[in-house]
């Protein structure tokens, strides 16, 4: 029988480290790919995710039973990827808006693992140089609507779930999410 995310979390919380196994082996991938896309380079984006987990564990007694458990978590790393965004800004004194895509060889195989590309050459080749445009379309919308677009595109989350991530109305979250559709479909038009 498969447990729900909350099921699981709860049992976390009562100490059974299978749950939590388990909870990781769901959720890795998928918010390692929500922080890359946030903070566009894959080390910072492995660091982020195992801390996410970590303060998971940290944290498990002040999870709400009536949270949804994915909300929590992405909330999580949401405010772990503020809080890197915010420091780097301040230590390198580098403008967010230069294209953070890296040409390192690492970072080009963590990405082609988040989406699967054809096995086609000419496929690959221009399914890669699409990623790597919007990446760096990515890192030119404002972060509230980044995290809008990312949550709702490659997460399929509910405006209701993002809205709670961001802690705001649910008409902010639409705003905001078609405010970065827009200025995306702007940049890749070019």
């Amino acid at each position: 029988m498969l447990c729900s995310d909350e099921e699981l979390m709860l049992s976390c919380c009562d100490g059974d480290k299978a749950a939590f196994e388990t909870l990781y082996r769901r959720y890795e991938k998928p918010v390692f790919s929500f922080i890359y896309r946030m903070v566009s380079s894959s080390a910072d984006a492995e660091d982020l995710c195992q801390e996410t987990f970590f303060k998971v564990i940290r944290a498990k007694k002040k999870y709400r039973k009536t949270a949804k458990f994915k909300t929590w978590l992405f909330n999580i790393a949401l405010n772990l990827c503020r809080d890197r965004i915010r420091r780097m800004k301040f230590r390198s004194h580098v403008s967010l808006n230069n294209p953070a895509f890296s040409q390192d060889s690492e970072d080009i195989r963590k990405q082609q693992t988040i989406c699967d590309t054809s096995s086609d050459p000419p496929e690959r080749a221009q399914a890669d140089e699409m990623k790597a445009l919007v990446q760096q379309a990515f890192t030119k919308l404002p972060e509230r609507e980044r995290t809008v677009v990312i949550l709702r595109q490659y997460h399929d989350l509910k405006f209701s779930e993002i809205a709670e991530i961001m802690n705001c109305p649910v008409g902010t979250a639409k705003s905001l999410d078609h405010r970065g559709r827009d200025k995306l479909m702007k940049a890749l038009s070019k």
